[in-house]
């Protein structure tokens, strides 16, 4: 397919720099995913560098056992792991790895014999001035509180297990050793170590120069976020205090209590604004979210379209003509086929798109409008093959078609492959579900279709009771890093501000700006197919204001973590995330108890036990604090409401 993918709109100004964003495109290369992906980064419309895979066995591996502190294991014909007492000791020479780019690894361990009841396995980066002859729990190397691997795997005994390693970054050209333990508390485990047994890990480099990493895709690496008319800044111009939001979406008598059950429709809104003394303020409000997202180096909306009149019909019209009078964003129509728009006749839902289309801003591709969906499969491929056609007899509006599936199956990509011109799926809620898609992008592209990939934040439902567990911020940093690797041609972000599903990236009252400042680089890689360099110093905390087994004070029905049908284990975590420029210490505080980390340049993460008080982040360097962060949120015993979605805060949200 030739056809660019870019819209008659200019496409939205880089916006490094909005509210002290700081990530300066280089071509240093590849570096550290800071997610759990072990796929080589390249796309199928340029020509990709070259890859190849290094498998590493450890030049020394032992363990230790605080319940032993002076002995040494080098002898025993294993390693062996525990939640508490045992650490296992991997050493690995990576002379060969000089001069090469690395792109992702993973780490095998052929399982002997394991307690373990779920997952656990962590690695560390660890020093690696220790000898297996005389290493002993005693004078071991100071333990390293990161974590180097996103997936958590379970240890299945007489299984060889896989460990992605989404951090790279410790590992290097030369000496490099890691640490292995268990997050639960009373296990034991043990593995091979001689051998076909012996822990393994595999590298997948980067032979060619990094300046040769792939450029924007012919479809134009365009980054849109999902927008949901029901949730716009305000729905009544009042004070943020006592508006509809307050007294109807969060309160849980509002409506007159018919989101009692539940404790209330929402657990957060957009950040709020005062009244605004004119008959415009919808239309002043849309503009204020264009700015937002265009400062995000967000490049459009797929605008929802729910139905064919009412509030949220004239919400999509607002957001045309606030798209028309700024310029520079562009807005896709994106057809609901969950919604009663799908239940009128065909005739009117196609004059329902021409008034989207006859907007400025309406995105196009090569001079051709481009119609999008959300649930593809919800109407029938003769559906759509009568709406497009209708849309071109009726109103001489030719469509480029996106079908965006809740199900991205084989069956629904080839069943729509003669009416689309690219697929899309809405995508799942958690790390390890992302890591263990396949890659849809090769799917789309064996088919000649383009592909446009889900990144989103988190998924929260009161209303239903369910949630996915996202680990902080793992789930959006694996879905970028899916994105970017497997070589998708353009983003959906799922979404901007659906507020009923926590899935929010838009400014709001729960996380500020923090899910935008983290995804700035990642918007910023995808435009440019280089990965940015950290020029300045960032930190980004995440947490939940309530441990995951509290009981709300309504005393309202659990939250269960098994939205979609995915099970992820819950866990209550503070997570902070630095952008670094050169290395630091970072202090976390969470309550009365305070946690420093020793933490390298680049992307750098690290979880502490979540506790009630006050949460905070510093970054110093030399005694000097470079990048601070305190949440405005803080963690209660014993909350109103039951609220698993993560509240952040960001060091850059001032």
């Amino acid at each position: 397919m030739t056809d660019d993918f870019r819209s008659t709109c200019p496409p939205a100004p880089n916006a490094r720099g909005w509210r002290g964003r700081v990530f300066r495109a280089s071509v240093a290369g590849v570096g550290a995913l800071a997610v759990a992906v072990s796929v080589s980064l390249m796309t199928n419309n340029t020509a990709s560098a070259k890859t190849s895979e290094v498998v590493l066995t450890p030049v020394e591996s032992t363990f230790t056992d605080q319940s032993q502190p002076t002995r040494t294991h080098d002898r025993e014909s294993y390693s062996g792991i525990s939640g508490s007492r045992k650490s296992a000791y991997l050493k690995f020479d990576g002379s060969v790895l000089k001069g090469k780019t690395i792109v992702s690894a993973s780490l095998k361990l052929a399982v002997i014999s394991t307690t373990a009841t779920s997952g656990g396995v962590e690695v560390h980066p660890s020093a690696s001035s220790w000898s297996a002859k005389t290493l002993t729990a005693n004078n071991r190397p100071a333990d390293s509180a990161l974590r180097l691997n996103s997936a958590i795997v379970r240890s299945i005994a007489g299984e060889t297990v896989s460990i992605p390693i989404s951090d790279v970054s410790t590992l290097s050209g030369g000496q490099f050793a890691l640490r292995l333990s268990h997050s639960q508390k009373y296990i034991t485990g043990a593995f091979g170590k001689k051998g076909s047994a012996a822990p393994r890990i595999t590298i997948v480099v980067q032979n060619a120069p990094a300046t040769s990493l792939p450029t924007a895709s012919p479809w134009g690496n365009k980054v849109f976020a999902h927008y949901f008319p029901p949730y716009p800044v305000s729905i009544d111009n009042k004070d943020p205090q006592k508006d509809y939001y307050a007294a109807n979406y969060l309160s849980p008598s509002g409506e007159g209590g018919k989101h009692a059950v539940y404790g209330g429709l929402l657990r957060d809104r957009p950040e709020g604004r005062a009244p605004i003394p004119s008959a415009g303020w919808k239309l002043e409000d849309m503009k204020t979210e264009v700015r937002q997202a265009k400062a995000a180096g967000i490049d459009g909306f797929t605008l929802n379209i729910m139905s064919a009149s009412g509030r949220n019909w004239d919400a999509g019209v607002d957001l045309m003509n606030a798209a028309d009078e700024l310029g520079g964003f562009s807005v896709v129509p994106n057809l609901d086929a969950s919604a009663g728009i799908v239940a009128q006749p065909v005739p009117v839902v196609a004059a329902r798109l021409a008034t989207i289309y006859s907007h400025k801003s309406a995105y196009t591709v090569g001079g051709t409008p481009v119609l999008s969906s959300f649930k593809a499969e919800g109407k029938s491929v003769a559906w759509w093959s009568d709406l497009i056609q209708t849309l071109k007899s009726e109103h001489g509006i030719s469509t480029k078609f996106i079908a965006v599936f809740l199900n991205a199956s084989d069956a629904n990509m080839r069943a729509f492959a003669p009416i689309s011109y690219g697929f899309g799926n809405w995508g799942t809620r958690t790390a390890d579900s992302i890591a263990r898609a396949p890659n849809y992008a090769a799917k789309a592209h064996a088919l000649g279709k383009k592909w446009m990939a889900p990144v989103a934040v988190q998924d929260a439902r009161p209303r239903n009771f369910l949630y996915a567990e996202a680990n902080n911020t793992e789930t959006l940093r694996t879905g970028w890093a899916s994105a970017i690797s497997t070589g998708a041609d353009a983003i959906q972000l799922a979404t901007w501000n659906d507020y009923s599903e926590s899935t929010s990236f838009a400014p709001s009252d729960a996380h500020g700006s923090t899910f935008l400042d983290i995804s700035a680089r990642f918007v910023d890689w995808f435009h440019t197919g280089k990965q940015p360099a950290i020029t300045q110093d960032a930190l980004f905390v995440t947490h939940r204001i309530q441990r995951t087994s509290a009981v709300s004070q309504l005393g309202l029905k659990a939250m269960s973590p098994t939205l979609g049908g995915m099970s992820t284990r819950p866990r209550d975590t503070v997570e902070v995330l630095g952008y670094l420029a050169k290395p630091a210490t970072v202090t976390v505080t969470v309550g009365s108890k305070i946690t420093t980390f020793s933490a390298p340049a680049g992307v750098w993460s690290s979880t502490v036990p979540l506790g009630t008080g006050t949460i905070a982040a510093t970054a110093t360097r030399a005694g000097r604090p470079v990048a601070s962060v305190v949440s405005p949120h803080p963690v209660v015993a014993r909350p109103l409401t039951t609220d698993m979605q993560y509240y952040g805060a960001s060091s850059l949200d001032r």
